[in-house]
């Protein structure tokens, strides 16, 4: 095992023990631990489901590519989509268990599933989606499962042909489903009708198109980590690129258009949940829309491309902007009471209904009723385990399986 490997295993180690042990602390205490209030019943766990989804969706769709639109470029790099997509659906559903006061009574959701609720729809397409993963992916490694590893391969004829056979077959029904879990996590947030911000249509598509690009830098830094600069990739990376570049576009339309629509007809809801984004958190909008940008503008520099230093920094930009993007979905749904009352005499007013948020202040010797949220260390500390637990698992499979091909490995 090489010594960069070593660095990471120890890294990626520490850092989902450290995350292990924070939950355990926070399983014993109580989300009080966290900064969410009666007010914020979602946070930065549930931001972390939406962002592994989008990189698991993203990991499966460029995989498709290749055997459905013969980009052959990206060829090298079918395995390393494949497996970013199941490490990141995993994370994603281990994101949420920090969220739940009680994860034991998760049995509850198989027993008594309520099928006309987003929530379940989202449990069911997210194993679902593992399971597609981890097959494609092991069907892309078949024809190299020799040695140890014959133990668990299926007894064909012609290994190569029955690969490259069924991932094709594999590969509209692979499309499918990442297009599918980011429509039903978008779904879960688009369908609770007391959250003006998240009451709009464009929603699934713009977590489509968030996930195609983010997804893609995360192959993008697996492909660098495990190949390294090459002459030979240069046309896959300059492929990779444009792909953030075009769905990064797509999302910014779709953002900014839903975001004109609320401006031009001024309705008080929706110039209430614009001034929380522009003012409240108006550094971390600037971060989800510059960082991105950026580095696309980068990325598609061919100076840039030619180190692979340069082009991991930019890639990292891009998912620190779909990060602080993720965020932003929770301020403007939670930071707006949706509970009004009409003052006496006045027709034509509303205000918001003053519900404690549940952190006290002691100098007013009151409750608060206006919460600007923001991760606590513990849940910033659980957020970055499951993140070091999805770097672990691309690791060890590419350290432990024919991932990468053996003359770059």
């Amino acid at each position: 095992m090489s010594q960069r490997k070593k660095i990471g295993f120890l890294i990626s180690g520490l850092v989902m023990l450290a995350g292990i042990v924070t939950w355990f602390y926070q399983y014993q205490e109580g989300l009080v631990l966290t900064h969410m209030r009666n007010s914020y019943s979602w946070g930065l766990y549930v931001s972390g489901l939406a962002f592994f989804v989008g990189n698991a969706a993203g990991g499966l769709v460029l995989s498709s590519l290749i055997y459905l639109f013969g980009v052959k470029s990206l060829k090298p790099f079918a395995k390393l989509g494949a497996l970013t997509a199941f490490a990141n659906v995993t994370a994603a559903m281990i994101s949420i268990l920090p969220d739940i006061g009680k994860p034991l009574r998760l049995y509850n959701m198989l027993l008594h599933p309520h099928f006309d609720s987003p929530l379940v729809w989202d449990v069911i397409v997210l194993n679902l989606y593992a399971g597609l993963s981890l097959l494609y992916l092991y069907i892309l490694m078949l024809p190299e499962l020799k040695g140890p590893l014959a133990k668990i391969a299926i007894k064909v004829d012609h290994p190569g042909e029955f690969s490259e056979k069924w991932a094709k077959r594999l590969a509209p029904f692979s499309l499918v489903a990442a297009i599918g879990i980011h429509v039903v996590t978008a779904w879960i947030f688009s369908t609770q009708g007391g959250r003006e911000w998240w009451f709009t249509a464009a929603m699934a598509p713009d977590f489509i198109a968030v996930a195609v690009s983010c997804g893609t830098a995360v192959v993008f830094i697996v492909s660098l980590l495990t190949y390294g600069f090459k002459e030979a990739h240069q046309p896959a990376y300059r492929s990779m690129a444009t792909i953030m570049a075009a769905a990064l576009f797509v999302h910014l339309f779709l953002m900014y258009n839903d975001f004109i629509i609320h401006f031009w007809y001024g309705a008080a809801e929706a110039l209430s949940t614009l001034s929380i984004t522009f003012i409240d958190y108006g550094a971390a909008h600037a971060l989800e829309v510059f960082a991105p940008l950026l580095a696309v503008i980068l990325l598609l520099n061919r100076k840039i491309r030619q180190r692979a230093g340069t082009m991991i920094a930019s890639c990292l930009l891009l998912i620190l902007g779909v990060l602080s993007h993720r965020f932003l979905i929770m301020p403007a749904a939670f930071d707006k009471i949706s509970l009004t009352i009409k003052p006496l005499g006045l027709q034509h007013v509303e205000w918001s209904m003053p519900i404690a948020s549940g952190q006290y202040d002691p100098l007013g010797n009151t409750f608060v009723t206006k919460w600007h949220y923001f991760p606590s260390i513990v849940e910033i500390i659980i957020f970055m385990g499951v993140v070091a637990f999805m770097c672990f698992v691309i690791l060890f499979a590419i350290d432990r399986f024919p991932i990468a091909e053996k003359a770059d490995a």
